[in-house]
Parts: C-alpha cells; sequence; structure tokens
C-alpha cells in the first residue's frame, strides 16, 4: 500500500484501485511492504494510479524523513517569514510564502 499527500487529502493506494491522477501537496508519502513502512516527504508533483494496479509518483523532491534536519527546517522557517515580512513585489511575496508552506509541512512531518 502507498498513502500519498494528495491535494484533496490523504490518499491510500491499494491494488485494485480505480484509475485515478492526483496533484501532491507538501507533506508525507508512506510506502508499506508487509511490515515495513518507508516514509518520504514529498514537496509536490503528481500520482498516476493505473487501471492494472501499478502507480507512478512523479515528485519534484522526495526525501526520506529520517534524512531531513530538524534545525535545518525551523532555520528555513524563521528565514522565509522574515523574508515575507520583507517582500516588497508579489513575486517575492509568492516565493516566501512558498517557502513557509513547504517548511510548515516539513516540520508538521517530523513532528508527527
Amino acid at each position: 500500500m502507498v498513502i500519498v499527500p494528495a491535494t484533496t487529502g490523504q490518499m491510500g493506494v491499494l491494488p485494485g484501485h480505480v484509475a485515478t491522477i492526483a496533484e501532491l501537496k507538501p507533506g508525507v508519502l508512506s510506502v508499506h511492504e508487509g511490515n515495513e513502512t518507508t516514509k518520504y516527504f514529498v514537496s509536490s508533483g503528481f500520482v498516476f494510479i493505473h487501471a492494472n494496479s501499478f502507480a507512478d509518483i512523479i515528485a519534484v523532491e522526495a526525501v526520506p524523513l529520517d534524512q531531513i534536519d530538524a534545525n535545518l527546517v525551523q532555520k528555513g522557517l524563521v528565514e522565509f517569514t522574515q523574508k515575507l515580512s520583507s517582500a516588497t513585489t508579489d513575486l517575492e511575496k509568492a516565493e516566501a510564502q512558498i517557502g513557509i508552506d513547504v517548511h510548515s509541512a516539513l516540520n508538521s512531518a517530523l513532528t508527527g
């Protein structure tokens, strides 16, 4: 089973799932194989679930959760929050907000 962070909510994918395309939001993607679970943080992307019980996951970034440094996440969140407060153009505001959204999702992923 795979659990993906779709923009419509968490989506579990098992064999026989109906064919679907979903956009991924920043969050945790879990791969369950037997008693083993591997978790990844994905920043965004898409999942293509095929009628033959296969799924293609296209992620902009996918990092094993255990390789993420919580201190760097906190530092990035502070940096992007400061950038947002000092932003003067719409582009600067949008870039800072994206940074805040991703780092907030990273923080949530690490804290459970």
